[in-house]
């Protein structure tokens, strides 16, 4: 007979085990905890990186123009300020503007290199500016190094997109939404001319003719005169939290859904996600009577109703050590109704094998996620909107199963039916105890 030994403090506690297969045991516990307790913003997080350098700082984009360095100290209670653009940000007041994105350059510890990523008025547009980070003993950008390398108009308020990712091959890509409101109005996810609902690959360490960045010459439409050179992929709605598998390098990226799907996309050079022909894995209410366009498109590796969640916030593959359980598997949550998720997937085939959620409200303790990231060792950071906080998960104490032998000292536990209740008192105890066996 197996047995299984569950230890916590000084607590023992002997149980049968289950007879399963190790595929089908329940998953390792969980727990939500605050990566720095006494750690509150007064801005919501909306991009955090870390330094590709010896020193690995968490450093955090908040959205109305402050970024910050998180403190060595996880108990500190303040944060310094890395980059002030608060005075840029006056006038980006509307629920989804302002800063978007933040990347450090892959070799920032010789270039000392930043890349920002915002929202601006007058007119309209998203701005993708790098900045310097001067040698010293304080680790600041300095605001008057700043170099515009992309703007482009932007059509509403909304649906701005903005994340930044610098990729294995030293290329940034950048996400951007459908330029706002429903359906597209201006159909510009499938439009290849148009920069709008898609994710652009950028070489910032180059020049092409007349741009502050190069073109990469194996960019999937760069050899089409109809189609803008920095696309790599497209049909994205409202791309939020993109990020690259330490391991594999795939490119996974959240996109924001209308009114029936949250989805989750393995991002491929040259394809096309539907937006806004369709929405998740199905057509797109609004054009149900009209003749589909385009295609072939590529499905969501995962995609959620309406009855799970409103506003995708996506993740990372979890590469860390803390949390065996979760080895190999993409982490991504939901900003309206505060759950956590974690993916596992096959990929042979790109596409998702499970799905365990990891975490919904309960009690006083409830999330918003705006940003999922990792820390410098692969440990997930989870910051929360309004209180803008930071948690983290962490495994809790498991079963350690173990055979029970002779070897050990250990007797086998009795089945039930072998065991004899002791009799009743019949002053203390004046039911009879009834056994069911």
């Amino acid at each position: 007979m197996r047995a299984a030994v569950f230890c916590l403090g000084a607590a023992i506690t002997v149980a049968v085990a289950s007879a399963q297969e190790p595929s089908a045991r329940p998953e390792t516990p969980l727990r939500l905890q605050r990566a720095f307790p006494n750690l509150v913003f007064d801005d919501n997080a909306t991009a955090a990186s870390v330094t590709p350098d010896a020193d690995k700082r968490i450093v955090v984009a908040l959205q109305r123009g402050q970024i910050r360095v998180l403190p060595q100290d996880r108990e500190a209670t303040d944060s310094s300020l890395f980059l002030d653009l608060r005075e840029k940000m006056k006038e980006e007041v509307e629920f989804e503007e302002g800063v978007h994105g933040l990347a450090f350059h892959p070799n920032f510890a010789s270039t000392r290199r930043v890349y920002v990523c915002y929202s601006q008025r007058g007119p309209r547009r998203t701005v993708l500016s790098e900045f310097v980070v001067p040698e010293g003993k304080e680790f600041r950008a300095d605001p008057r190094t700043e170099r515009v390398i992309l703007e482009y108009p932007h059509p509403l308020g909304n649906h701005w997109g903005g994340g930044i990712a610098f990729g294995p091959d030293g290329f940034l890509y950048v996400g951007i939404g459908d330029g706002g409101l429903r359906d597209d109005p201006y159909r510009l996810g499938q439009n290849l001319w148009a920069l709008h609902g898609k994710i652009l690959r950028l070489d910032i360490d180059g020049r092409s003719a007349g741009l502050a960045y190069r073109i990469p010459p194996d960019n999937p439409f760069g050899s089409r005169q109809e189609t803008r050179d920095e696309i790599y992929a497209y049909g994205l709605r409202n791309p939020w939290g993109m990020s690259f598998d330490r391991e594999t390098g795939t490119l996974w990226c959240g996109d924001v859904g209308q009114d029936r799907w949250e989805e989750v996309n393995l991002i491929k050079p040259g394809g096309n996600y539907g937006w806004s022909e369709r929405d998740g894995p199905g057509r797109l209410t609004a054009r149900e009577a009209a003749p589909e366009e385009g295609g072939p498109y590529i499905d969501p590796i995962h995609a959620y109703g309406h009855d799970q969640g409103i506003s995708v916030t996506g993740g990372f593959v979890y590469r860390g050590s803390r949390m065996p359980s979760l080895g190999g598997r993409y982490l991504f949550g939901d900003w309206g109704m505060g759950k956590l998720w974690a993916l596992s997937w096959d990929p042979a085939t790109s596409k998702s094998t499970a799905v365990r959620q990891l975490f919904a409200p309960e009690g006083d303790l409830r999330i918003n996620p705006t940003v999922i990231a990792q820390d410098a060792e692969g440990e997930p950071l989870i910051f929360s909107h309004s209180p803008s906080v930071i948690y983290t998960l962490e495994e809790l104490p498991v079963l350690v199963e173990t055979e029970m032998t002779e070897d050990l000292g250990v007797e086998p536990l009795p089945e039930p039916g072998d065991l004899e209740l002791p009799s009743a008192d019949p002053v203390s105890e004046p039911d009879a105890v009834e056994s069911s066996g």
